[in-house]
């Protein structure tokens, strides 16, 4: 007797391996293993930093081994598109089957066929279609009934889509997986910073890459911030901007936080905001009542008008604890050393100028005031072109209806089969399978029972 030692061929081989659950357990680890790292090694910095904070050896090895760009690179990519293969395979296998099964009818001959769970009789007097079948349609709703004289059927079935459940979940996951690398591969991601009134043409690319045209031009028309009562922490900020093609003005639309615009294939994300200095500021200086205009550019220190001290204007800040526009001065009186003094100058509530033990006191015989602060706000947005987001939506559209057969809907047949008695009466047969939630089918079945047995005394 001879044994067939000869392998499957090569087609079969690879086909295997893309329809094994040790590939998807294998590339789950994997996955688990790379987001790891990626977590516990910052992405994306510049090399000297994984030098000093790995030493010399460990942080080249990491950037070699490309570890400081997981999610760009193959240690994410090359998992991801293994596993959606593996996700497509075992559909191509499996959904087939799923379907035929879907198609066959519950037969009568089926239900016939089903084990047997329990007996019951029925008196001579009870009549099934008075007696069984109101019990069968309160407690499982519609049912099929054959009747040929001495033997009555009645067949049920729930769930009878459920085979299309796992694939459906698992198509759906493909479709999330393709979505994101189409998205990485052929998607456009950047950002855009532009001030109130300006109109833009291009953005900046992620990573460094240079620009990109929009393809139309883009005008920030207003910038606003609304603050929480008593404090200077905004609670939104809006940018109302107008799109143009070839000059015309096409759209108007206003961009908020968690509320995108999307416009020409692109899509805006109100990232974040600032302001910025579009000219010099004016400031009055005063020493007793003899008072000084001057213009100073920000960081660039000069001496005071009298000669008697140097100040620098360090910064400006739209809003400074929700009063308003003001700047930071750096002042030193007279020609002696030591530190310069830090000091605020609120635009908007010249009171709190030389206030003591606030940031607004300022030490020295001069007292400083703004007269005019060209500020400007601006807004950056997150820029992103996503082909892939549709098939991600279709993805957890798909989702929805797998989880509700395969997990909400078990399989359940039942059959109630009534003999007619030579001596008078019927005999009666519970029939029923459920591969599984069988508790809760056997519940059913106990429940079903007693309510059968109950209406038979009645």
């Amino acid at each position: 007797m001879s044994r067939n030692t000869s392998r499957p061929s090569l087609p079969l081989r690879i086909w295997g391996f893309f329809t094994s659950i040790r590939l998807t357990v294998a590339l789950l680890l994997i996955l688990a293993v790379v987001a790891t790292l990626g977590t516990l090694i910052p992405q994306g910095e510049p090399v000297a930093r994984y030098l000093a904070s790995f030493g010399p050896r460990l942080g080249t090895a990491i950037v070699r081994a490309g570890l400081h760009r997981i999610y760009d690179g193959p240690w994410l990519l090359l998992p991801v598109a293994l596993l959606s293969l593996n996700l497509l395979a075992c559909v191509i296998r499996g959904l087939p089957e799923a379907l035929r099964r879907v198609a066959r009818p519950f037969s009568l001959e089926a239900a016939l066929q089903l084990p047997p769970r329990a007996r019951f009789s029925l008196p001579a007097r009870a009549e099934p279609q008075a007696t069984v079948l109101p019990v069968l349609r309160q407690e499982l709703g519609r049912v099929r009934r054959h009747a040929d004289g001495e033997q009555v059927v009645y067949w049920w079935e729930s769930g009878r889509f459920r085979p299309l459940g796992p694939y459906l979940i698992h198509l759906s996951l493909f479709l999330i997986l393709i979505g994101g690398l189409v998205g990485k591969f052929f998607g456009v991601e950047g950002r855009l910073a532009i001030l109130t009134g300006e109109t833009a043409t291009e953005f900046s690319l992620a990573k460094g890459e240079g620009t990109a045209p929009l393809g139309f031009a883009l005008r920030l028309d207003r910038f606003t911030v609304e603050y929480y009562e008593g404090s200077g922490t905004p609670s939104e900020f809006r940018s109302d901007l107008t799109f143009f093609r070839n000059g015309a003005e096409v759209a108007r639309a206003a961009c908020r936080v968690n509320h995108p615009v999307t416009f020409g294939g692109l899509t805006f994300y109100q990232s974040s905001y600032g302001s910025q200095l579009v000219g010099p500021v004016r400031l009055k200086v005063c020493r007793g009542s003899e008072c000084h205009t001057v213009e100073v550019g920000q960081r660039r220190g000069q001496s005071l008008p009298d000669g008697q001290g140097q100040f620098m204007l360090v910064r400006a800040d739209a809003n400074l604890q929700g009063l308003g526009p003001a700047v930071q001065v750096a002042y030193k009186a007279g020609s002696g050393g030591g530190p310069p003094h830090l000091f605020w100058i609120p635009a908007q509530h010249p009171e709190l100028v030389g206030r003591p033990q606030t940031p607004f006191y300022q030490a020295g015989p001069h007292i400083f005031t703004v007269e005019e602060l060209p500020l400007k706000f601006y807004s950056v947005f997150q820029v992103r072109r996503d082909p892939g987001v549709w098939w991600v939506y279709g993805g957890f559209l798909l989702c929805l209806p797998g989880f509700l057969l395969a997990f909400l809907r078990p399989a359940q047949r039942l059959a109630v089969v009534l003999v007619r008695k030579p001596a008078g009466g019927w005999e009666g047969r519970l029939l029923g399978a459920s591969p599984r939630a069988r508790e809760a089918f056997q519940e059913r079945l106990e429940r079903l029972l007693a309510r059968l047995q109950k209406g038979a005394r009645t």
